[in-house]
Formats: C-alpha cells, structure tokens, sequence
C-alpha cells in the first residue's frame, strides 16, 4: 500500500507539471514558436559556466569531506570526489533516496563507517537546503524581504544549531527514520567542520547563480541581473531537492526558471535558457564522473 501511494503521489505530480506547462506554452506558443530564432550562441559565456559549474562540484566535495571530519571519518579527496560525482547521477532516479543510498554504500566500500557514510550524505542534503533558502530570500527579487532574510537565517543558524548539538542530531534522526524508513543514525557533527560546509554550500549556490547568468548571455546574447539570477536559480533548484517526486527535480525547476526568465527575456529565449541550463548542468555531471571514475577505491585497509 505505501508504495501504491508512493507511486500515486509520483504521478499526480508529474501530471500537475505536464499540465502548468502545457497552459504556459499554449499561452505563449506565438512567440515560443519561434525559439530557434532566439537562439544566439556565445561559446566563451558557455565554457566559463560549465567552468564555474564544475568548480562548484569541487566545493561541494569539499563541504561533504568537512562533514565527514566533523566526525572524524577521513577519505582522500580524490576518493571523495570520484564518490560524490557517481552518486550525483543517480538523482536523475526518482526519488532522493537513491543518491543518498548510492554516495552511502560507496563511501563505506571505501572505509567510512556505515552510520557515517549514509548520515553525512543526509546532513549535506539539509545543509544544501537550509542555505539555500538564506541564498534565495537574500537574492531573488520578490522575496528579497529584510524579514524574510532574517527569519531564514535564523532558521538556517537553527538547523546547523541542531546538528552540531547531541539532542538535536539524535532527534532528526528519529524524523528522517519516520520519513524514510530507513534506520539512519545521525551524530553531532563539530561545530567548525559544519559551519564550514555550510559556508562552503551558501557559495556554491552564488556559483550557480552566476552560471546561469553566464548562460543567458551564452545562449541568447543578452543580458539578466546577476542578484535575480542567483535567487531564482538557487530556489528553483531547492524546490527540486524538496521535490522528491520527480527524478532530480525535473520540471520543478524548470516551471520556475521560465517563468521568471520569461519577464526579462520573453518566452522564446526563457524556454532555450532552461532547456540550456539544464543539458549543460547534466553534460557537466557526466564529464565530471568521467573524469572521476578512474580515481580508483580506497580499500579500508588503506592500501
């Protein structure tokens, strides 16, 4: 029965997108109909994105190492990076749950402690989210409230509060073993390794803004703000996250982005930036496990 609901819940949300864009193309099929004339390509603005774009993976490799050390877990960072590029494909299953069990079972082949191996990739998720939504309230232009940025960095700073505090871990243990299913254990992490992958992922996140910034003017030959395209890149990606119903939140996001790119840029040049957007974040995923792929396993034994 739960996964009958479970699938359900998949197939209402899949149609209720199918059914958002269909009205938002049928409203503007005028103009998106002549898309291909919108498209102007720029190969230098393209190759830093993609540059920019894979150096956020580098950081965020970075804040699931700091994670890791706040528990005194230790793996070489070319270990870390060939792990955390594997398991970031397998956001394009349904589901969060696979990421997460595929960076766990790899980063215990190579000598993590089980417990450790699946709860960093859960706090890195959390993290991702909490300072993602500071990111977003502090940059995107309608909700760029001096209240709500307060009320999400508080919030943010409660979050982070909660992991690095005994009580709290053991509690979002117990929440995410209701959501899940699954009996993961989540220990306090150090405050300094914690505060550090979160400082490392609110970066990231200003990364990607300016990729798509980059990408507009890749794509299009024009121009957007670069304050705009940070906020609405970095909530449309964390709707997906939260989205765990659509294989890496496709179609969460992109209802989010063309809508907004819609206003500075017209329809035809939003729906070619958000498709743009995202083969290229999915090419960069790919080259990424690549070229990590042949980094090798680390065997426990540390040979």
């Amino acid at each position: 029965m739960k996964r009958r609901l479970w699938l359900a819940s998949q197939a209402v949300i899949a149609l209720v997108i199918v059914l958002v864009l269909y009205r938002y193309v049928a409203r503007n099929w005028t103009e998106i109909r002549h898309a291909g004339a919108a498209l102007d390509v720029h190969p230098w603005p393209l190759a830093a994105a993609a540059g920019i774009i894979l150096l956020t993976y580098a950081m965020l490799i970075g804040a699931w190492d700091a994670v890791l050390r706040g528990w005194g877990e230790r793996l070489p960072y070319r270990e870390a990076a060939r792990i955390w590029c594997l398991s970031n494909l397998a956001r394009y299953l349904p589901g969060r749950v696979w990421q997460i069990a595929g960076m766990a079972a790899l980063a215990q082949q190579a000598g993590v402690s089980p417990w450790a191996a699946a709860g960093s990739a859960i706090v890195v998720q959390f993290l991702a989210i909490a300072t993602g939504a500071l990111v977003t309230v502090s940059f995107a232009p309608q909700w760029n409230h001096p209240l709500l940025i307060v009320g999400a960095g508080l919030l943010t700073a409660a979050g982070a509060a909660a992991l690095a505090w005994p009580a709290g871990a053991t509690t979002l243990s117990r929440v995410v073993r209701r959501i899940t299913g699954r009996n993961v254990e989540l220990r306090a992490v150090r405050p300094g390794p914690l505060l550090l992958a979160a400082a490392i992922t609110a970066v990231a996140w200003v990364l990607y803004g300016v990729a798509l910034h980059l990408s507009v003017r890749g794509l299009t030959g024009r121009g957007i703000d670069i304050g705009g395209a940070i906020g609405v890149f970095t909530g449309s990606y964390v709707v997906g996250l939260i989205n765990v119903f659509t294989a890496a939140g496709l179609g969460t996001r992109e209802l989010i982005l063309v809508h907004w790119l819609t206003g500075p840029i017209g329809p035809a040049a939003a729906f070619v930036v958000t498709a743009g957007s995202r083969l290229l974040m999915t090419a960069t995923e790919i080259l990424a496990a690549a070229l990590t792929i042949p980094l090798g396993t680390r065997k426990p034994d540390g040979r």
